[in-house]
């Protein structure tokens, strides 16, 4: 329905879609029992080549799912390869995946093991180590196994097992809710880890809740946890923890329905700690906790070189610097709580042959259900009740970003449906977006519909397309009933300008910024590393050749190079385009001065897009604005600035390609070529015989 071009003018940086609002649509990869097994489901999203822009989103409906012999090895670990995945499940009690091994070892018997995974996201999902294998020293049963990864969230995930049920080495971790259970060292390793609200419930005797080694810059922290114990028995008989080896644990407003020893720290294994502090703890009834008689005095275990004496009872101004920003923030100033927001319910009712609800631009996409079990996952605001038995009762819930599923909406029971639909179809548009209201693809007869027109800055509405562009008018907003099929675009022009700002394109993995003072319009863009590429819709008057003055600040202290690419000749963000320019930007003084760098490009009548990107992985110049000066152009061609609409074209004998209006190509033949089998759009048609080379813009309908 067009919502990705509205999407990319609102917002045109990656920075804006990472946060909660203006998010791409995007629906479920994988759904487990759908499209496989979890072994396919491994296969698929470890070879995915997700990004951080793009996700793969593996949804698992309620159900136990034994991965003993399906993907483990030989003692029943199970390794997953990958980043930028999420695995979400749809209730923490109801969906399980669980192993059973053949051995004990914290390094042999994990039941998914995250070799070194980046960007992973779990949420709403049980993992349990069921296995009874046991010697006569240890019983190390892994559930969770994080080795060199960075930047793991997990949001309501419970782990269960006994001995070393949640093993981690290295990377930043961040755990909201959810629960950990487990007997002996059941949170232990490295790395910085910040727990916030998760339940850690002990179940056994003389246990000990952590075992921290060896860690990153500050360890294990607990904020706002909940300690529990399975049976009352076991209150004051287990330690918050002991050092594996040079531990850093810190429990800061830690809620102890069942409280530790009055020593609170265990007998030291290998080392010493660097750091155990404890800070406000309270008991069930909200009380202070009595630790007059904490540990201070550890004296190394195995190593007493190490032994020390630490304060472990603090104080606010001791707890102070352990926030969230500061543990896991880092060099990238990474705010994992805020992709752990959830989406609001929606409400849903039921129009005809319908299930309908708002739109909301947070959701990346929503899961229906019917009965209480996982039916369908949708992009659009709505699904068809065909295929669903009347009396079903059905409901739905919004996905955020990451694929998280928020609270259940309303409940409501399928009533029989004897309504006719019509057909609503949006068509794609350079220098605007078509927003329709109600934004489904299938309506019922006699609903009222509004679908207006909105040109993106520097733009003006200039006409509809489609099929339906007689009866819309020459108002960019018509408001209709449906009493039959629509389809509908619009034509945009540029202002009576020829300058066109940057911040205004299509972005991939760059950033529209307005920190460096200086610029023009709204800001401008700065390139990120690796693939990074901006497409700048811009508007031609007539077809031919354009001077293009280029503004840009370079404060590297060098020349940096972008890659230029004119309408159609090749895919957007130029990987492996032969056709671009490759043009070097002299370095200014700094940042905030601003300067230009012309070149000559040529383009198609009316609207297109002129493609820059960075050249191999390097970055780039600040880029502002361009502005666009005439020729050498065909000026006889000045009848009309609204492109032709046309149900069939052909071409001159030669060579043809045809691309869309993302400059993807959709055909290349040998000879003359027609609109057989092309979907209303924009088209751009470039046709090379050995006299000439020919390239225009047109509107199939």
């Amino acid at each position: 329905m067009n919502s990705w071009f509205y999407r990319f003018f609102i917002c045109s940086s990656l920075a804006c879609a990472a946060t909660a609002s203006a998010i791409t649509k995007h629906g479920f990869d994988f759904v487990l029992g759908v499209d496989g097994d979890f072994k396919a489901a491994i296969a698929k999203a470890s070879s995915s080549g997700a990004s951080e822009s793009k996700r793969f989103i593996l949804f698992v409906p309620d159900g136990e799912y034994n991965i003993t012999k399906l993907t483990g090895d030989e003692h029943g670990k199970t390794t997953f390869s990958g980043s930028n995945i999420s695995i979400i499940g749809q209730s923490v009690d109801k969906t399980i995946i669980w192993n059973t091994t053949d051995t004990e070892g914290i390094s042999t018997t994990a039941t998914i093991y995250f070799p070194s995974n980046k960007n992973m996201y779990m949420q709403d999902i049980t993992l349990q180590n069921r296995s009874s294998v046991s010697s006569a020293n240890a019983a190390r049963q892994v559930a969770l196994q994080q080795n060199a990864g960075d930047k793991f969230i997990y949001k309501n995930v419970r782990l269960l097992s006994g001995q070393d049920t949640y093993y981690t080495k290295k990377g930043r971790t961040y755990w909201e809710g959810g629960e950990i259970n487990g007997t002996v060292d059941f949170i232990c390793g490295g790395g910085d880890i910040f727990f916030e609200g998760t339940k850690l419930v002990m179940t056994r005797n003389g246990g000990y809740i952590t075992a921290s080694q060896n860690p990153d810059d500050w360890g294990y922290v607990f904020n706002n946890a909940i300690i529990e114990v399975s049976n009352s028995s076991f209150n004051k008989t287990f330690y918050l923890g002991r050092s594996w080896g040079h531990a850093k644990t810190i429990f800061l407003n830690t809620i102890m329905r069942a409280e530790p020893r009055a020593e609170g720290w265990g007998p030291d294994m290998n080392s010493a700690p660097a750091v155990f502090g404890e800070y406000n703890s309270k008991n069930g009834s909200g009380g202070a906790i009595n630790t007059s008689q904490r540990k201070t005095r550890f004296d190394g275990g195995k190593d007493p070189s190490t032994a020390t004496t630490l304060k472990t009872v603090w104080n606010a101004s001791d707890a102070a610097k352990y926030t969230l920003k500061n543990v896991l923030g880092g060099s990238d100033n990474w705010e994992p709580n805020k992709l752990t927001s959830q989406v609001s319910a929606p409400k849903i009712s039921q129009e005809g042959a319908n299930i309908i609800w708002n739109d909301d631009d947070n959701a990346i996409c929503w899961a229906v259900f019917v009965n209480g079990k996982y039916h369908s996952n949708t992009t659009s605001n709505s699904i068809d009740v065909g295929n669903i038995a009347a009396g079903s009762k059905v409901t739905v819930r919004a996905a955020n970003s990451m694929g998280g599923l928020g609270a259940t909406s309303n409940e409501i029971t399928i009533l029989e449906a004897n309504v006719t639909y019509y057909n609503l179809r949006i068509n794609s548009s350079i220098g605007g977006a078509v927003v329709a209201a109600p934004n489904r693809d299938k309506i019922a007869e006699g609903t009222s519909v509004t679908i207006t027109a909105e040109p993106a800055t520097g733009w003006k509405f200039a006409g509809w397309t489609g099929k339906s562009a007689s009866d819309a008018g020459t108002t960019n907003t018509w408001k209709t009933t449906m009493t039959k099929d629509i389809e509908l675009g619009a034509i945009f022009e540029a202002k009576g300008t020829t300058t066109f700002q940057a911040e205004d394109g299509i972005v991939d993995n760059a950033t529209s910024e307005s920190t460096n003072a200086g610029f023009a319009g709204a800001g401008y863009i700065n390139f990120g590393t690796g693939k990074s590429s901006v497409q700048i819709p811009v508007y031609a008057e007539y077809p031919g050749e354009y001077t293009m003055a280029m503004t840009y600040a370079n404060g590297s202290g060098k020349a940096r190079s972008l890659a230029i690419a004119a309408p159609g000749s090749c895919t957007a963000g130029i990987d492996g385009c032969k056709g671009a320019s490759i043009i070097s930007f002299e370095a200014t003084d700094n940042w905030t001065t601003y300067q230009t760098k012309e070149t000559t490009i040529t383009l198609p009548k009316g609207a297109s897009y002129i493609t820059f990107a960075i050249v191999d992985g390097n970055d780039g110049p600040n880029l502002d604005q361009i502005k666009l000066t005439e020729k050498n152009v065909e000026k006889q061609d000045s009848s009309t600035t609204i492109l032709p609409k046309v149900s069939r074209f052909s071409t001159a004998a030669g060579e043809t390609r045809i691309y869309d209006i993302n400059g993807k190509l959709v055909r290349h033949t040998h000879g003359k070529a027609n609109t057989t089998g092309l979907a209303p759009g924009i088209y751009i048609v470039k046709t090379t015989t050995q006299r000439n080379h020919k390239q225009k813009m047109v509107q199939v309908h």
